[in-house]
């Protein structure tokens, strides 16, 4: 006999709907719902049938013939809850579309490859090609007779390219593309910015205002807000580090190095200061200990890394 009390699809999207009404901001509740909503096409669907349903109700609300007057009754806890269901109807749709199309739904919908924190994994192209993905990082690929494009869409990855004279290799990454026919290099982005650094070969690294030609040891930078491009010469032993569990920076803000760091942390990591998280560092950090990691980032600062729970780590000077 099937038990009653197992719920539905539809209730456990109705129930992640009033979840995420009440805790907009909550990260936890929000990485819950895109496990939830990615399962599977069906749980989708159900998500998007109960936004249609929520809205249908919002109509109603607002249409005078649709009301009927009805006589007095005690509010019990069953109809309290359904009026409190009404009452936030009119926002659901908005509530809907926002966390449907949040980043990291977005980005798990539109990736071929992905990767979770912590876990890094190599993956073999249909032309040879190979891309080691850093943790918590995506792409999808874009491969056609003329082209083979690949857009690095969240964090970071090592390409190894084969050569081919007839199709071009493109990675897009946030406003920067690097083009090339064969060769080895890293491409990372940032809430900031987006970076690309030659290990051999030749690139060409685009951006809206201008093209570079990178030779091997160099690495490029491009703020996003600003426009500003930075090239430097690094040891190529430094490029792409993270394979080997170290992270190397050259000039970056204390927010995009943490922002790395995070990929590697199962905590979520805020940074309230934001005098602190936009001071500048240079350096080399171990990412197999992220808390220390993180310490070693903001102690010249005077910045201190608490551990709230085993989830949160607030970092500030106080």
């Amino acid at each position: 006999m099937a038990r009653n009390d197992v719920p539905t699809l539809s209730d456990e999207a109705t129930d992640w709907l009033m979840r995420v009404r009440d805790n907009p901001e909550d990260e936890a509740v929000r990485a819950g719902f895109e496990a939830w909503v990615l399962t599977s096409p069906q749980h989708r669907a159900e998500w998007e049938r109960t936004c249609r349903a929520w809205q249908a109700m919002t109509v109603l609300s607002r249409d005078p013939k649709s009301r009927t007057v009805q006589p007095a009754r005690v509010a019990t806890p069953r109809r309290r809850l359904r009026a409190g269901i009404a009452g936030v109807a009119g926002g659901a749709l908005t509530l809907c579309l926002a966390f449907l199309f949040a980043p990291g739904v977005m980005i798990a919908l539109k990736a071929d490859h992905r990767t979770s924190t912590g876990i890094s994994r190599e993956v073999v192209l249909n032309d040879g090609s190979k891309v080691l993905l850093a943790p918590d990082s995506a792409l999808s690929l874009q491969f056609s007779d003329r082209k083979r494009g690949v857009t690095l869409l969240k964090g970071e990855a090592y390409f190894d390219v084969t050569r081919d004279v007839n199709r071009p290799f493109v990675v897009s990454a946030d406003g920067l593309d690097v083009e090339v026919l064969g060769t080895s290099f890293d491409v990372r982005i940032g809430d900031e910015d987006s970076e690309v650094a030659l290990v051999k070969g030749a690139v060409a690294a685009i951006t809206p205002d201008d093209k570079r030609l990178l030779s091997p040891g160099e690495i490029l930078s491009y703020d996003r807000r600003s426009g500003r491009i930075t090239q430097n010469s690094v040891d190529l032993a430094d490029i792409g580090a993270w394979r080997e569990g170290r992270l190397f920076v050259i000039d970056q803000t204390v927010a995009s190095v943490a922002e790395q760091i995070q990929r590697y942390h199962s905590a979520w990591i805020s940074i309230p200061d934001k005098v602190l998280a936009q001071r500048r560092v240079t350096g080399i950090y171990d990412l197999s200990s992220p808390d220390e990691a993180l310490g070693a980032l903001v102690d010249p600062y005077g910045g201190k890394v608490r551990k709230v729970s085993d989830v949160v780590r607030i970092i500030s000077r106080y």
